[in-house]
């Protein structure tokens, strides 16, 4: 068992603390804002690793912190990818181990895995249009989501005929049209669909609650622990699942 600190108390962080306390791990403290980090540093030190789910706007400084005080972190916030590689350059002056992803659930990473094969078997089929979309709920603070962006980088890297992925309503031939939606308490729901004049191919993962979130990032951060470094989720979900 391990002594877990949790960096972000909302949805996810309360999803999470759930969890832990279910399996038998310790929490080691937890941290919502900048008085914690004054007031419980002593309680972070001697956490094994931290789960982060914060802020697009706090997420790089709280990767730093875990970097200073040497705590391995799995972030699970989306929205600063912009500075990635930023987190990259801190992990190797501090010896940083992190796992990041845009979504730890382990069906939404066996999506992405359809989505590759998907997109390698269109580049023979020309007729095909792609397009991606995604629904959250009202309280979601970034658009589109990471996942949404990661499935979209995902078919560019493997679609030779699509090169970036755009939001505007009429993309152009070799863009992905991406669509974002904010509806009640939806969970998450991601669609692929390849469209044709004769008919339409999707694939689709639909969360049906946060619980596979928080099940991923545990896993991953129980397997930190003694795989250090610096890696994407759905590089080595499978190595984590062994």
């Amino acid at each position: 068992m391990k002594r877990i600190a949790i960096i972000g108390y909302g949805r996810m962080g309360k999803e999470i603390e759930m969890l832990l306390l279910s399996e038998g791990h310790t929490i080691s403290v937890i941290i919502d804002n900048e008085n914690d980090w004054k007031e419980k540093r002593e309680q972070f030190i001697n956490s094994d690793v931290a789960i982060e789910f914060s802020t697009p706007e706090t997420t790089v400084e709280n990767i730093k912190r875990c970097f200073q005080c040497h705590i391995p972190v799995v972030s699970g916030t989306t929205g600063w990818y912009h500075r990635i590689n930023e987190v990259f350059s801190e992990a190797e002056k501090k010896q940083g181990n992190l796992i990041y992803g845009a979504n730890f659930s382990i069906g939404a990473n066996l999506f992405f895995m359809l989505n590759v094969q998907l997109a390698q078997w269109m580049n023979k089929l020309e007729q095909y249009d792609v397009e991606v979309e995604e629904i959250h709920h009202v309280k979601k603070i970034d658009a589109p989501s990471g996942t949404a962006i990661t499935t979209a980088q995902l078919i560019i890297e493997n679609l030779k005929r699509k090169n970036s992925w755009t939001m505007n309503n009429v993309p152009a031939q070799n863009e992905i049209k991406v669509i974002a939606k904010r509806e009640g308490d939806v969970a998450g729901i991601h669609k692929v669909s390849y469209d044709s004049p004769e008919d339409v191919i999707q694939i689709i993962h639909q969360a049906k609650n946060r619980k596979g979130l928080a099940k991923g990032a545990l896993k991953a951060a129980v397997w930190l622990t003694e795989n250090p470094g610096v890696y994407e989720f759905k590089d080595v979900f499978l190595d984590i699942l062994k």
